[in-house]
């Protein structure tokens, strides 16, 4: 881990340190959902997948949006056709709040992601309690062990993981962790350049029966035809829609056959 990666890691662990050292799962424990959630084909084809991202800003682009309120932009989504909607908590470079994943959550009957920066058990109880129905777990964050041992925290509540790599060497500990469903990141975290056939290119080396989703770079239809031509379950689309005047009519544009 280096580069942006670690200095928001970093961070995390500055602020929360003491509080993640008094954790105790009890506390937080409540009774699991009965399954990991299953998403719904909610868009124009029922084989693929939208998760559309609720975003303020980013590290690399600043605000992008300004005039941000991500219950509406979230009842866009679910209007656009949305498979699920992804909700960014980090608030320190990407200007988000852990409180919006639970207004979202009550406001749409979509499943909700929480995508954030998780290094500790207690962030997946405190997601589970705002209502997350999945959980953004990036491998290079963790490592092999820690990324197992947390995906099991994750789906002994009833929830989903997504398990993000950028390489062949994440790729293997994600398979390791035996996750089910794999995000590839075509961001380069180090220098924020984005190359979307990374997902292309690391797609062959997926074994069948696990979801991939491709993020980042996604914003044609074009694009959509090659991923679902390849195996994607679906994809993550945040900037491309932050970009726009109606989310949820660029969502709709997006998968319209």
């Amino acid at each position: 881990m280096d580069g942006i990666l670690k200095t928001i890691v970093d961070r995390i662990l500055e602020d929360e340190g003491e509080r993640f050292n008094n954790f105790k799962a009890e506390v937080f424990q409540r009774t699991p959902r009965a399954a990991p959630i299953d998403l719904p084909a909610r868009n124009c084809d029922r084989d693929f997948w939208i998760i559309a991202e609720v975003k303020k800003g980013s590290p690399s682009r600043g605000v992008i949006r300004e005039n941000y309120d991500p219950i509406t932009i979230a009842r866009s989504y679910q209007a656009g056709g949305a498979a699920a909607v992804s909700v960014i908590t980090e608030k320190n470079y990407f200007f988000g709040d852990p409180g919006d994943l639970g207004r979202v959550k009550r406001e749409i009957d979509l499943p909700v992601l929480r995508k954030d920066f998780i290094v500790h058990e207690c962030q997946i109880y405190e997601s589970f309690n705002g209502g997350a129905d999945l959980i953004l777990l990036i491998a290079a964050c963790l490592g092999s062990a820690e990324l197992g041992r947390l995906l099991r925290v994750v789906e002994s509540l009833g929830m989903r993981a997504l398990v993000e790599i950028r390489d062949e060497r994440e790729l293997d500990w994600a398979i390791e962790a035996r996750s089910s469903l794999i995000g590839i990141n075509n961001r380069d975290l180090k220098t924020f350049e984005v190359d979307w056939t990374r997902s292309l290119r690391l797609r062959p080396l997926i074994p069948p029966g696990i979801d991939v989703i491709s993020e980042s770079g996604i914003h044609s239809r074009a694009q959509i035809r090659e991923l679902r031509g390849v195996g994607f379950s679906g994809v993550l689309v945040g900037e491309h829609f932050m970009k726009q005047e109606d989310p949820g009519r660029a969502l709709k544009e997006l998968i319209r056959d």
